[in-house]
């Protein structure tokens, strides 16, 4: 992490991440996937709080690819869609892909830490159990909306400080439902 963190500082930049949210219904509640961040030679201030999938963007990688790549090497599991999954097509009048999208929310480290902005996705994935990847994450779970909440507002210390400002606009957009626009 000090290395990255370097080379961004000394380049006077944030680096760019994706978040995911990830969502299934389980026995009439809905759950959201947490995991507890697990990499104590390279990030000892936040190894063992909660967080959810995220990782950086390969140059040029899609987005969602991305979002993608990042459940199922921290989890094992496959998304099967996003939410809000509004997109343009992708336009190359040069050969130079470009395409316009809508994310959940916005994310940005403004002190410590690493600087970086993140795009954030709500998703739901295949149906089966997750998995820790290897050097990746320590233990994954699914938490109840109500049980999440109650970790956000009362012990907030037990999250990755990144993903604390996203859980808690996720958590008010659900109060209200997640369907409705969320981004007043």
């Amino acid at each position: 992490m000090k290395d990255a963190k370097k080379q961004l500082l000394d380049m006077n930049i944030n680096g760019t991440v994706v978040s995911v949210i990830v969502e299934r219904e389980h026995n009439g509640e809905v759950e959201v996937l947490v995991q507890t961040r697990w990499k104590p030679e390279r990030d000892p201030v936040y190894s063992g709080t909660l967080e959810i999938p995220a990782g950086g963007i390969g140059s040029y990688e899609n987005v969602y690819e991305a979002a993608r790549r990042e459940v199922e090497e921290e989890t094992g599991l496959r998304v099967r869609s996003f939410y809000p999954d509004i997109q343009t097509r992708t336009y190359a009048p040069r050969g130079d892909d470009c395409f316009a999208f809508v994310p959940f929310c916005c994310q940005q480290q403004l002190k410590g830490g690493i600087p970086r902005i993140g795009i954030v996705f709500v998703c739901r994935v295949e149906d089966a159990e997750p998995r820790p990847g290897a050097g990746e994450v320590g233990e994954v779970m699914w938490l109840k909306v109500a049980e999440l909440r109650e970790i956000v507002e009362r012990q907030p210390e037990r999250v990755f400080t990144l993903q604390l400002p996203v859980l808690d606009y996720y958590l008010g957009c659900r109060a209200e439902s997640l369907k409705a626009d969320c981004r007043g």
